[in-house]
């Protein structure tokens, strides 16, 4: 399936709560922004990044693959499940786990991203940028609209992406107030 076609779509699959029970009630809005492969890390060994490849330069071991498939993707939980939004990306459905989750994500990635493209010990790649609450609630007779920038770790992993999958990204963010 490409997520990316799809635009704007609604998840609606269940979630286990935090003793592990399955809670039906769990709806995120996703949007993937952008995709890309990233090319192999050039770890000195030459036969490691060319010996898997086909004619056109494509890989054709999964091994070599291992964390190089990355996406910037947008989330709006409806309803606020014990990690809905990190289960419904790491579903079968949409198999995307986010990068350094050491609860649904997958460990193996986690390392790579750790050893070899400097993501931080302790990091999860989700970040909260935005919450609005709708005016005329009793916790919020005015309305909330609270920005929070992306952390600095976070900005530095991105500019080390490919500069069109930037290009492709940065308007869709700065339509939800988010500057990389």
């Amino acid at each position: 399936v490409n997520h990316l076609e799809k635009g704007w779509f609604a998840f609606d699959n269940p979630v286990k709560d935090e003793h592990g029970k399955l809670v039906e009630d769990a709806r995120t809005d996703l949007c993937f922004v952008a995709s890309t492969v990233l090319p192999p890390i050039d770890d000195g060994n030459a036969a490691s990044t060319t010996a898997n490849s086909d004619d056109d330069g494509n890989d054709s071991n999964n091994d070599n693959m291992e964390g190089r498939k990355v996406s910037i993707v947008l989330a709006r939980p409806h309803t606020g499940r014990w990690h809905q939004i990190r289960q419904h990306l790491a579903s079968g459905a949409i198999g995307h786990a986010i990068l350094g989750d050491s609860s649904h994500g997958r460990s193996r990635t986690n390392r790579i991203w750790k050893k070899k493209r400097r993501m931080m010990k302790e990091r999860t790649c989700l970040h909260l940028c935005r919450v609005r609450l709708p005016e005329g609630t009793e916790y919020s007779p005015g309305g909330i609209d609270v920005k929070c920038p992306l952390a600095p770790d976070l900005v530095k992993m991105l500019k080390a992406m490919p500069v069109e999958f930037l290009e492709k990204a940065r308007p869709i963010l700065a339509k939800e107030g988010i500057e990389i």
